[in-house]
């Protein structure tokens, strides 16, 4: 009978006809009108009724509940809660009322009194699914994970198979983990001339309060060389949407620089966009160093994310040179997994083994003219397990015959932990 009194006021409503005379319905049928109304869409029209119901039945606690959700949809959250108190006065144990009321201050961030609501719902109904996920988030979004996972850990004993609980579970057991290992590998190989080179790398990262730090050691071997720079970068959040870049190598080789600093300023933008400004700084020796301006505008739309990135560098004797690269990535299930593709002009100083070899100096280094373009790949493959792969051609310049390149195919591979 439900069945057909909802079928019935569809097919009135939609006719037009009905518009007038919804006034003589009875107020259960009215209330499944108005809540037709207000999932889609037409929530003015819904309150209108609700309201009217709550003229004669006061104490329809459904109707109420209803009313104040409109209210909350509609972003009036003040009005929602007075319904909702409203409801729990009259009705202290309102399952309905504790799940929407704690909906209502997790929508406003007042974690701290959706958690008070949340825990009043939960001591008349321990075992609700809903309320205990809602009470986890919560928890995890004021930071005390412990307790949500305890939370979380008795809702999964109640129902394993908990979409939305499990789902939290995998997110906050992976924010826990502050630490990061990893290494690759990667191989240069010359179309002529040159014997392949070699590079590899290790580091070790931590997420702290503050932002996040990265040491790595860099190791090269190329004509006939071995070269090893040890690195570290510091990402300092500034402000909410504004973050720093640090960056300091060293080292005693002719494959690297002897001192590498880099500086970069990060900031979010309206409409999705990204905006930074540094430096690039690589002194080879007294005679031989070179500081180079860059910044990048970012943009994510969608499951895309494209960053321009120029290099500008300023010489007294030769003048201005300019560099720049484009990359797209394109993001598959997570936010870690990804496919990208790149390329570029000119020389760029955040590809690390490109910097120098055995007798080039950092000026004969920027002034070569160089093309390149690549695919990189990411993937989650467990919550704590990142693997990445890439291939990238170069078209590089010959320092002692200018004008004539060599073709270079890079081929890379990495693996980080989490833990």
């Amino acid at each position: 009978m439900r069945k057909l009194h909802i079928v019935l006021i569809a097919l009135l409503s939609s006719t037009g006809c009905f518009a007038q005379d919804w006034t003589t319905l009875g107020a259960d049928d009215l209330f499944l009108l108005a809540r037709e109304k207000a999932f889609n869409g037409k929530r003015e029209e819904a309150r209108t009724m609700l309201q009217h119901i709550l003229q004669k039945s006061p104490d329809y606690h459904d109707v109420r509940i209803l009313l104040g959700r409109t209210y909350a949809w509609d972003g009036q959250r003040e009005s929602a809660r007075k319904e909702f108190e409203a409801v729990l006065t009259k009705s202290p144990d309102n399952l309905d009322a504790f799940n929407a009321l704690t909906d209502v201050e997790m929508w406003d961030e007042r974690y701290a009194q959706a958690l008070m609501v949340a825990d009043r719902g939960l001591r008349a109904y321990p075992n609700d699914e809903d309320l205990l996920y809602k009470r986890a988030s919560i928890l995890n979004f004021l930071k005390r994970q412990e307790e949500a996972l305890l939370t979380l850990n008795k809702l999964l004993l109640i129902n394993p198979a908990h979409e939305k609980g499990n789902t939290l579970l995998k997110g906050i057991n992976t924010s826990r983990m502050k630490y990061a290992a990893g290494v690759s590998y990667g191989v240069d190989l010359f179309n002529r001339t040159f014997d392949p080179a070699h590079y590899a790398s290790a580091q070790l990262s931590r997420i702290n309060s503050w932002g996040s730090a990265i040491a790595r050691v860099n190791y090269a071997y190329r004509f006939q060389s071995h070269g090893v720079q040890p690195e570290i970068d510091l990402y300092p959040r500034i402000a909410n949407g504004v973050y720093a870049y640090l960056n300091y190598g060293y080292s005693s080789t002719d494959l690297f620089p002897t001192h590498r600093i880099g500086a970069e300023l990060f900031t979010r933008l309206p409409a999705n966009f990204e905006a930074s400004a540094g430096l690039r700084h690589l002194y080879f020796g007294t005679n031989s160093k070179v500081t180079i301006f860059t910044g990048a505008i970012g943009w994510y739309v969608k499951e895309y994310w494209f960053s321009l990135r120029p290099y500008i560098t300023p010489d007294e004797e030769t003048g201005t040179s300019a560099s720049g690269s484009l990359t797209v990535r394109r993001y598959l299930r997570d936010a870690e997994t990804y496919v990208g593709l790149s390329a570029g002009l000119g020389f760029s100083p955040d590809l690390r083994r490109i910097q120098s070899s055995s007798g080039l100096t950092g000026d004969e280094i920027y002034l070569l003219h160089s093309q390149r373009s690549g695919v990189t790949f990411q993937k989650l493959v467990k919550d704590d397990l990142l693997v990445n792969a890439s291939v990238d051609v170069v078209r590089q310049e010959l320092i002692f015959d200018a004008g004539n390149y060599v073709v270079i195919t890079s081929l890379s591979a990495g693996v980080k932990k989490k833990f």
